[in-house]
């Protein structure tokens, strides 16, 4: 999947833009404050229904307009095309796909599967277990067709369970946890394995952003490793009352990295957590990409900056290897080598402008 089109009016400081990015690699080449990140905004609000920069859909808009519109048209493995359009009016979210209103974010995610890489990617690493698990999610969401049905069944299951628990009435419970333990152990295998087929991966790339030999990858379950679920459950349940909250299941797993038997997070510096994260994010694309067999788009937010020219070089290497769309914002154009990437595209981004460089480089 690539995007051939993205028209833009008055999101942020970008009143209005309009490019035909290349199906490979586009540089978005601008200041701070220029614009650059807004577009890759822009793309996101169109792959995922929401913005990466503010939960409140109005302080995207631009201030002296009470509206705003993104555009898309994408193309598909198959040759066909999908055009997709959000507009936010007065604070109200509406998206189209194919010309047809649609409410479902995650049908939205189906047609444009993005992956975002941001300065502040190391949370994958050293921020909370939820992060991880939405990282998880996220992959499973595209490679395994039952994901989203089991997700949305046990998480619906979980809101009834602790509403009782809430109520203090232990029998009550019995049929609901039946029906929670059938979902949490579907959820749990498909997590386990594709975190299984995501290490394997993941490893080879931190071998070669990180020079790390082996590095040890766990998924925790939510519960005890070893221990029946349906144990599990009924081993807390005078403290889940207590509490009026389910406290083991799959909403409380985990994926934990250790390097020498210590936590990465404390193991790594900081420049090493980025890459650590990038890493993980471009097996997450490899995976994406085997199972699919087609590419999903990636965006990158002025990560050059945060790397030494060696790193950041092997790291666009590596990203351009994988296949498909790559969206880079950098604040030089010369922080990236782009001779070595034949198929690309360079916009320069200036003050809400947005144009792009002619093959000839004027």
């Amino acid at each position: 999947m690539s995007l051939n089109l993205l028209s833009i009016l008055n999101l942020r400081n970008i009143e209005s833009a309009k490019i035909e990015p290349s199906p490979r690699l586009n540089i978005l080449v601008g200041a701070n404050g220029s614009g650059k990140t807004s577009v890759l905004e822009a793309i996101y609000l169109l792959g995922r229904g929401k913005s990466f920069r503010s939960a409140y859909s109005r302080r995207i808009v631009n201030y002296e307009h009470s509206s705003l519109t993104v555009f898309g048209k994408a193309a598909t493995k198959s040759g066909l095309f999908n055009t997709l359009g959000i507009q936010i009016n007065d604070g109200r979210f509406r998206a189209k796909l194919n010309g047809k209103f649609e409410q479902k974010s995650s049908t939205l995610a189906s047609v444009i599967p993005l992956l975002f890489i941001s300065p502040d990617g190391d949370k994958l690493i050293k921020g909370s277990p939820r992060q991880r698990r939405r990282f998880i999610d996220w992959g499973l969401f595209h490679v395994e067709h039952e994901f989203l049905s089991v997700w949305q069944r046990y998480n619906r299951i979980l809101q009834q369970r602790n509403a009782i628990l809430r109520q203090k009435s232990a029998t009550m419970l019995l049929s609901w946890d039946k029906q929670l333990i059938n979902a949490a152990l579907k959820l749990n295998q498909f997590r386990v394995k594709y975190v299984e087929e995501l290490a394997r991966l993941a490893l080879n790339y931190m071998k070669q952003l990180l020079d790390i030999e082996t590095i040890d990858f766990s998924y925790q379950s939510g519960w005890r490793r070893g221990e029946d679920y349906k144990d599990a459950l009924r081993a807390s349940i005078e403290s889940d009352i207590r509490l009026g909250f389910t406290q083991k299941g799959p909403h409380r797993a985990d994926l934990v990295m250790k390097i020498d038997g210590r936590p990465a997070a404390e193991y790594l510096s900081g420049g090493q957590q980025k890459l650590a994260a990038c890493s993980l994010l471009l097996a997450q694309a490899s995976v994406f990409n085997q199972n699919r067999h087609e590419s999903c788009v990636i965006l990158v937010d002025d990560l050059p900056s945060e790397l030494d020219l060696q790193h950041r070089q092997l790291f666009m290497d590596l990203l351009y290897s994988i296949g498909g769309q790559v969206f880079v914002t950098a604040t030089d154009s010369d922080l990236l080598q782009l001779s070595a990437y034949p198929e690309k595209k360079t916009f320069h981004v200036e003050r809400g402008s947005v144009v792009a460089e002619r093959e000839d480089g004027v």
